[in-house]
Parts: C-alpha cells; structure tokens; sequence
C-alpha cells in the first residue's frame, strides 16, 4: 500500500436566505493510501478508491471554467429541492445568492478539485477555446 500527502481543503460555510457565507477555508497536507474513498468535489457522487481516480483538475481550471458560464446543475438542483421541502417560496433568488457564493469558494480554493465522469464531461465544455472543435 502507497502513502501519499495530498492537498486538502476544509471550508466551512453557511447557507441561509442571504445565501451562501464562507465562515472559514484552511488548507493543509493530508495523508492517504491507495485505498482512502473519495467523492466528487462538485456533486459528492462517491468516486472510488483514490488509486482509481480518473479526473482531477487544478484549482485554477475549475475558476476559469466558472468564469467561462459554469454552473454545478446538479447541485443547484439540490439546493433548489431542499429549500422547496423546506417551505421557501424565494427559493430562486436564494439559489442566485447561494451560486455566488459558490463561485467565490471556487476562486479561493487552493487544491486539486476530483471530479465524476459527468462533472468532468460537463466542465470540459467550459475550458475549450473558442473555435475548438475537440471533444
């Protein structure tokens, strides 16, 4: 079994009608084996085994696909549902607030971002080019 120190990133936020605040984000080295589970940094789908990773993306891709109209529908959609279960009727104003403050995470985030094969196909879009025409 393999030892590795990965980068990792605790954020603490809070999400009310005002949206999404960053209480507090600390980056620090962790140690892992072969066998620790992750999950999808963007929709928490299980991924696996960290030896079997297949998509990981740097901090900084993940901000310009953001920049270029990326938005995480799944966990927009996530969000949506639990504020309807929950009785709120603004629920899209408090969606808008909640994205901002997503994007604002994302910009200060330090570490390498795992991804799903569909989170990693849906933010391949928003890296390209324009005029690119790979897939």
């Amino acid at each position: 079994m393999t030892k590795t120190n990965v980068p990792t990133e605790d954020v603490v936020f809070e999400i009310d009608k005002d949206g999404m605040r960053i209480i507090e984000t600390k980056t620090r080295m962790m140690s892992m084996d072969d066998n620790t589970q992750v999950v999808c940094d963007i929709c928490s789908k299980p991924l696996g085994k960290i030896k079997d990773m297949k998509h990981v993306l740097s901090p900084e891709s993940i901000t310009i696909a953001v920049r270029n109209g990326y938005r995480p529908e799944k966990m927009m959609k996530a969000s949506k549902d639990m504020l309807i279960e929950m009785g709120e009727e603004k629920y899209n104003e408090i969606i808008e607030k909640v994205f901002e403050g997503w994007k604002s995470m994302v910009d200060q985030s330090e570490t390498p971002w795992a991804l799903c094969d569909d989170c990693f196909k849906n933010i391949q879009q928003f890296l390209k080019k324009p005029g690119d025409k790979r897939h």
